[in-house]
């Protein structure tokens, strides 16, 4: 089948590592696909991308879509009467934008607004490019959405097909909103490659012996990710529990500098190491001790299957819905409160002081990561595909 898949820019994250995987999956099992990079300026991903599938650019930013701005109705007094003309507008100039960015000349099985943003599933919805069928992901459950505005629901409804990877109060989402009825959602988990990509033992043993058994987390320096949760956390790992551990953060973002400073100001700089986005992220998985994360809020957070495929224990903050979907609540690994970095210190200090305790995250991991494994999820997708095809 012919496939498109449409993106809300392909720079470094995690939603982006996600869909190129789902790429090689589609791809390796014989579809035809065509990415949409609908902010051709995030491009840095672009160049993990398979040869033999196309990248198309398309200048189409969230500005342009009517429903980003259907929260203003809701928040303020004023919010109606100006949501009224910037929908006028912003549908006046899609319609002509339509005109002249619609690829007429190809015809697309499926086209899937794969980040879940407001400017990729518009794009989808409005038939920017034709296809016989449409989908949309959500990188967490509908609830997630459905609590920042109702507009993304208005998007859903038009696309008909969706898939989440939690199925956390879909039941109260569709009870509160009916008009969603004869929505078609299905949970399907994202697929790790992870295990596919090629370990650098010298490097995993320079890491190893340059930063001994450190701690890791990886993500965009944003302020969905908290950062400043693990230096704190590691500051009383040092202070109340004579433990020193170096910390190790790996990606970059507009909040990477303000945690550069709070190291400094919690005494932690000599401690922590910001290295930065890497592309060889399997040997710092490999090399690294504890998987920490802190976001308050997750979809289905890829770096916890990641670490998972090694064997690497975790310490999570308990971000809904991701975290507990992926770790069966506390089965597989350890959680705190979100913010709660006494919590997480004493988690860490749990697992660096047990080894039996240590060894059975490790070994929980593992069996974990199967339900993620490539060949799993591609017997879901598949099972979508022809259900949507039997169905419309």
């Amino acid at each position: 089948m012919k496939i498109a898949m449409v993106f809300d820019g392909l720079g470094v994250g995690g939603i982006e590592r996600v869909g190129i995987d789902y790429m090689k999956l589609l791809s390796e099992d014989g579809h035809d696909v065509t990415v949409y990079n609908l902010v051709p300026s995030a491009n840095a991903m672009e160049s993990e991308i398979e040869d033999s599938i196309t990248i198309r650019h398309n200048s189409f930013p969230r500005k342009v879509c009517p429903e980003m701005y259907v929260s203003l109705v809701k928040r303020y007094s004023w919010g109606k009467y100006v949501y009224i003309p910037i929908d006028i507008a912003t549908n006046i100039g899609l319609a002509f934008s339509k005109l002249i960015k619609k690829n007429r000349k190809e015809t697309y099985d499926f086209a899937i607004a794969f980040s879940g943003h407001y400017n990729d599933l518009k794009f989808v919805a409005s038939d920017f490019i034709k296809a016989k069928h449409k989908i949309c992901w959500l990188h967490g459950s509908i609830l997630d959405y459905a609590l920042l505005s109702s507009g993304f629901l208005m998007l859903y409804k038009k696309i008909g097909n969706l898939v989440s990877l939690s199925s956390f109060y879909d039941d109260g989402v569709m009870t509160s909103n009916k008009w969603l009825s004869d929505i078609n959602i299905r949970k399907i988990y994202n697929p790790t490659f992870i295990a596919d990509r090629e370990l650098d033992e010298c490097k995993i043993e320079h890491l190893r012996e340059s930063y001994g058994e450190f701690l890791l987390m990886v993500g965009r320096f944003t302020k969905e990710k908290d950062q400043a949760t693990v230096i704190r956390a590691g500051k009383i790992l040092r202070e109340q529990y004579g433990i020193q551990r170096n910390i190790m953060f790996l990606g970059d973002g507009p909040e990477r500098e303000k945690i550069e400073m709070l190291a400094k100001e919690e005494g932690m700089d000599d401690l922590v190491i910001f290295a930065g986005n890497q592309m060889d992220v399997q040997n710092y998985y490999a090399a690294s001790k504890i998987l920490v994360h802190s976001s308050p809020a997750e979809g289905l957070p890829t770096v916890l299957l990641e670490a998972m495929n090694f064997g690497i224990p975790i310490v999570a903050t308990n971000s809904l819905p991701g975290v507990p979907e992926i770790l069966e609540g506390t089965k597989d690994g350890l959680v705190c409160d979100v913010g709660d970095a006494k919590g997480m210190a004493d988690k860490i200090r749990l697992l660096l002081t047990n080894q039996e305790l240590y060894e059975k995250y490790s070994n929980c991991g593992r069996n974990r990561i199967e339900s993620f494994r490539p060949e799993y999820v591609r017997r879901q997708l598949e099972s979508y595909f022809e259900e949507i095809i039997q169905r419309e």
